[in-house]
C-alpha cells in the first residue's frame, strides 16, 4: 500500500532493553549519531514489524565522499536491500525489521568518523557528522548552539519533535514566517503522497485529515524561530511536505496511539493474502490437478466428464444452471445415479454419489474421488470470479479437472505451485478449423439460411431481427437470452436441434455462449458492438471467438463450423478477433467469507453493510495473483435492505447474494418484501398470483420474465434460510414450472416491437416495419472522423441538418 520514507522510521530495538541502537532517515537528513535512544511509544504501540516496506537504499542515497570502507561496512551491516510492498511472515524476533539485520555483537559505535554526502533535490550538499555515542559530542550537528536555520534540515526528526515539544520560552517566527508556515501545512493536509506514507504507520485516509489539523495546531503553538525560516525558504510543496512527514510520524505516535492500533487491527481484519490457506485440508491432501486446456468444440469437457462418471464419488462444478442440468440428465440417462445442486434447486437422487452443481454451491467440506470445474476461465470474472478460486483452492479431491481456454493457465500453474498440487497439462485443438465466410449477409437478414444462429446484443434486437426474419422470409425462428429461465432455454434449444420442425433459424444474445449443445451451422454476428451499462463498446475477443467456436459440433448434423457478421464492414474485426491469441490473465478473483467481514465489522461497530463493504474494500490486502471482485450490485441491494429492521448481519449479507436483477423495480420490491416478512418473523409469502395464459404483447412477456425470476428469488432464499419462514416451496416451484412453459408458448408467436424494463426511457428510432440495421463501428468512426474534418467545421449548419435527417 504505503511506499516511501515512512518504512524507514521504524527503530531497530533490543530485545531486552527496548532500546534503540540506530535511527536511519530519509531523504534531506544525515545519519547524525549512534547510541542508545529510548523509545517514548513502545509500550503504547509497536511498530517492529510494519505492514509495509520499502527500498532503504531508494531513499537514503547515501554515498561516500571518500570512498571510506567504513561506509561500505555501514551499508552491509543493515543489510539495505529491496523489500516486498506486503508483509512477510517470519518466525524471528517480534521486535526487529525485516531487512535491518546486525547480527549478535556488532558494536554499531564502531562505525564512526565517516563523512555522508547527500544527493538532495537542489544539487550536492555534504554533512560532516561525527558518529559517536549520543550526549557525549559537542560536534552534534543537532545542538542549540547552531547559527542560523541551515542545521535544521540534518536534524534528527524524533530530536527534533521533542524541541518542539518543550519549546516553550524559544524565539517565536516572525508573521511572514508564519504565514509561509501556515500555507505548508495546509499544503501538507492535502498532500495524496502524505496520506498515502501515513499508511505504514497505520495512520488511515479517512484519518489522515484530521490528524493533519491536530498536527498544524501543534506547530502553530510549537514552531520555534528557525523551523519556521526553514520551512519558509523551502515554501510550499514537495520538498516542505518531505521535511514535515517524519515530524508528523513522531506526533502520530505519541498523540494517537489507539487509532494506530485500531487501524492497525482493522487491516488485519481485512487481510486476503495467501488465500490458499484458508482451507487447511485440502493443503493436507496430495491432489493431482489436470488442466484440459483448449477451444470450444475440442473434446475437453467431454473427456473431463468421461473420468468424472468413471469415478466412485464425483462432482461436477458448472457456470449455469443449465449446463448443470443437462449433465445431471445426461449422467442419469447413462445409468449413473447423480443428484442436482444448484441455489434454486436441490434433486437427492437416493443411492448417488455423483453431484452436479452450479460452481457457487459446491461444497468444500466433502470429500471427492473426481472433481470436474467448468470454463475455468472464469476466475477472471469481475463478478464471479471469486466462485472459481474458491473452488479451485478448497476444494477436497483427489482428482481435480479444470476445462477452459489458456487465458488462466499461467495463473493456475502459480496457485498449484503455493499449493503444492501436482499438475497435468492436456492441450486440445479444435476437431475441425472454424471458417470465416468472406461472403456475409450483405446487410439483409433475407440471406440467412437453415442452421443459422443470429447473435444479437440486446433484448431489443434479438426481437427485431425474429422479427425480421420472420416477416422477410420463410424460416421460423428459435429464441435465447439471458433473462429467459433455464427451462425455457432448454425448451427453445431443443426447438432449433429438433430436424423435423419448422424452427430452422436460431436467434440469441451471448448467452448462447456456453451452456447449450446446439446445432449451429453458422453463427452470423448481428453486430460486433454492445452496451456495457455505460456507453457502447467493441465485443471483446474473447467473448467474440467464444460465441463463434458454438458453430459445428461433431456428431451433429453440421460439424464444419462456419461464422460471418451481417455488414461487410465488420468481417475485418471478426477475423482480427479470430486471430488474436488468448489473453494472458494475470490475477483471479477473491471474495471474502461472512466470517471474514464479520471480524471486520467488530472494527467498525454501528456501521452498515454497504459503507462495511466499501470499507473493507478499501482497506484490504491482496497477493499479486489477485484482485477483490466486483460488489456494487451487493451494495445496492444492502442499501436498500437498510430500512428494514431486525435483521442480522448475516441475514442481510445472505439477502444481498439472493439472484435479482437490480434494474427491475418490480424484482427488488419483491426482495424487500421478503426481508420485512422475514425480519418480523412471518412465514415468507409470494403473494403474486399465476398468469392466466401466454403474453399477448412484449410488456405481458417482461412481466412473465420478472413473475419468475420472482419465484426463483423465493426458492433460492428457500435454500439459505430455515424452511420455516418460508413455507410455500412447492408452490413456487410449481408456479415456475408453469410460468417457464408460458414464456415458451410466447415466444413461439411473439410478433412485437420490443419494449424496455423502466419506463421513460428514451427508445432508438426504428423503422415502420420493426427491423432497423445496426450501425458497424468502422462507419461511425468514419463519419466521426469525418466531422472533425476542417471541410466539416466550415459548414455547421448544415451538419446538424443532415443529422436531423437522419
Amino acid at each position: 500500500m504505503a511506499r516511501g520514507p515512512a518504512a524507514l522510521l521504524s527503530r531497530i530495538r533490543s530485545s531486552k532493553h527496548d532500546v534503540s541502537r540506530f535511527r536511519v532517515f530519509p531523504s534531506k537528513r544525515c545519519i547524525h549519531s549512534f547510541g542508545e535512544w529510548r523509545n517514548p511509544t513502545a509500550s503504547a504501540f509497536d511498530l517492529s514489524k510494519p505492514a509495509f516496506f520499502t527500498s532503504l537504499m531508494n531513499l537514503v542515497h547515501l554515498q561516500s565522499a571518500s570512498g571510506s570502507p567504513n561506509l561500505r561496512d555501514f551499508r552491509n551491516s543493515i543489510g539495505a536491500r529491496h523489500f516486498s510492498s506486503m508483509r512477510e511472515d517470519g518466525d524471528g524476533d517480534e521486535n526487529t525489521v525485516p531487512g535491518l539485520t546486525i547480527e549478535d555483537g556488532d558494536d554499531v559505535s564502531s562505525i564512526s568518523d565517516s563523512t555522508m554526502v547527500e544527493n538532495g533535490d537542489e544539487g550536492k550538499s555534504n554533512c560532516d557528522s561525527s558518529m559517536v555515542e549520543s550526549g557525549n559530542s559537542s560536534d552534534d550537528v543537532g545542538s542549540g548552539e547552531s547559527v542560523g536555520y541551515e542545521h535544521v534540515a540534518y536534524r534528527d526528526p524524533a530530536e527534533l519533535y521533542r524541541e518542539l515539544c518543550d519549546s516553550q520560552t524559544s524565539a517565536k517566527p516572525t508573521k511572514s514566517d508564519w504565514e509561509m508556515v501556515s500555507e505548508i501545512l495546509h499544503h501538507f493536509r492535502k498532500s495524496g503522497w502524505a496520506a498515502n506514507q501515513a499508511l505504514a504507520i497505520y495512520i488511515g485516509m479517512s484519518f489522515f485529515p484530521t490528524a493533519a489539523s491536530k498536527f498544524r495546531s501543534f506547530m502553530s503553538k510549537k514552531c520555534t524561530a528557525d523551523v519556521a525560516k526553514y520551512l519558509a525558504s523551502l515554501g510550499p510543496g514537495d520538498a516542505a511536505v518531505k521535511f514535515l512527514f517524519p515530524i508528523f510520524v513522531e506526533f502520530c505516535l505519541e498523540e494517537f496511539p489507539d487509532e494506530i492500533k485500531r487501524f492497525r487491527s482493522m487491516i488485519k481484519s481485512a487481510d486476503l493474502t495467501k488465500p490458499h490457506t484458508w482451507f487447511p485440508f485440502a493443503r493436507a491432501m496430495k491432489r493431482k490437478i489436470i488442466y484440459h486446456c483448449g477451444p470450444t468444440n475440442s473434446g475437453k469437457t467431454y473427456n473431463a466428464l468421461q473420468r468424472y462418471m468413471e469415478a466412485k464419488k464425483g462432482i461436477y462444478c458448472s457456470p449455469l444452471r443449465l449446463l448443470a442440468m443437462e449433465v445431471f440428465d445426461k449422467v442419469n440417462a447413462l445409468g449413473i445415479y447423480c443428484s442436482l445442486h444448484t441455489g434454486q434447486e436441490k434433486k437427492n437422487v437416493p443411492f448417488s454419489n455423483h453431484t452436479s452443481c452450479t460452481v457457487e454451491m459446491v461444497s468444500t467440506d466433502d470429500i471427492y474421488d473426481v472433481a470436474v470445474i467448468d470454463e475455468i476461465q472464469m476466475m477472471s470474472d469481475p463478478c464471479r470470479g471469486y466462485a472459481w478460486t474458491r473452488a479451485l483452492l478448497g476444494l477436497k479431491a483427489d482428482e481435480i479437472h479444470l476445462c477452459g481456454d489458456p487465458s488462466v493457465l499461467n495463473v493456475v500453474r502459480k496457485i498449484c505451485s503455493e499449493t503444492g498440487d501436482e499438475l497435468f497439462e492436456q492441450h486440445y485443438e479444435r476437431f475441425k478449423p472454424l471458417v470465416v465466410e468472406a461472403k456475409t449477409l450483405l446487410g439483409e437478414l433475407q440471406n440467412v439460411r437453415s442452421g443459422d444462429c443470429v447473435v444479437a446484443f440486446s433484448r431489443r434486437e434479438i426481437f427485431e431481427v425474429k422479427l425480421a426474419i420472420e416477416k422477410h422470409t420463410n424460416h421460423r425462428c428459435c429464441v435465447i437470452y439471458g433473462a429467459l429461465p433455464p427451462e425455457t432455454r432448454r425448451q427453445q434449444a431443443s426447438l432449433f436441434n429438433d430436424p423435423d420442425n419448422e424452427y430452422d433459424v436460431l436467434v440469441a444474445s451471448d448467452a448462447v455462449g456456453m451452456g447449450l449443445n446446439l446445432n449451429i451451422r453458422r453463427v452470423v454476428f448481428y453486430s460486433l458492438s454492445k452496451y456495457n451499462g455505460d456507453k457502447i463498446v467493441p465485443v471483446p475477443a474473447t467473448q467474440v471467438k467464444q460465441i463463434a467456436g458454438r458453430a459445428g459440433r461433431r456428431g451433429s448434423r453440421y460439424p464444419d463450423g462456419l461464422t460471418t457478421t451481417l455488414h461487410l464492414d465488420d468481417l475485418d474485426y471478426l477475423i482480427e478477433c479470430l486471430k488474436q491469441p488468448f489473453d494472458d490473465i494475470k490475477k483471479v478473483g477473491l471474495f471474502p467469507f461472512f466470517e471474514q467481514v464479520e471480524l471486520f465489522a467488530g472494527q467498525l461497530p454501528d456501521v452498515t453493510l454497504s459503507h462495511l463493504l466499501e470499507k473493507f474494500s478499501e482497506n484490504c490486502q491482496l497477493d499479486g495473483s489477485y484482485f477483490l471482485c466486483r460488489h456494487d450490485h451487493i451494495k445496492k441491494v444492502a442499501n436498500m435492505l437498510q430500512k428494514v429492521q431486525g435483521l442480522s448481519l448475516e441475514d442481510r449479507f445472505n439477502f444481498c447474494f439472493a439472484p435479482v436483477n437490480i434494474r427491475d423495480p418490480k424484482a427488488m420490491y419483491h426482495l424487500l418484501r421478503f426481508a420485512s416478512s422475514y425480519s418480523q418473523n412471518l412465514p415468507v409469502n409470494i403473494a403474486m398470483g399465476m398468469p392466466k395464459g401466454s403474453a399477448r404483447n412484449d410488456s405481458e412477456l417482461l412481466d412473465l420474465e420478472t413473475k419468475h425470476q420472482v419465484l426463483s428469488m423465493y426458492l433460492w432464499l428457500s435454500h439459505h434460510f430455515t424452511e420455516e419462514t418460508f413455507p410455500y416451496v412447492k408452490k413456487a416451484e410449481t408456479m415456475a414450472t408453469g410460468i417457464a412453459d408460458l414464456l415458451g408458448q410466447s415466444l413461439s408467436k411473439a410478433c412485437w416491437k420490443p419494449e424496455s424494463r423502466q419506463a421513460g426511457k428514451p427508445k432508438p428510432q426504428q423503422k415502420e416495419d420493426g427491423y432497423e440495421r445496426p450501425r458497424s463501428l468502422v462507419k461511425l468512426f468514419d463519419e466521426r472522423r469525418h466531422e472533425k474534418s476542417p471541410e466539416h467545421e466550415k459548414f455547421p449548419q448544415h451538419e446538424h441538418s443532415e443529422k436531423v435527417a437522419a
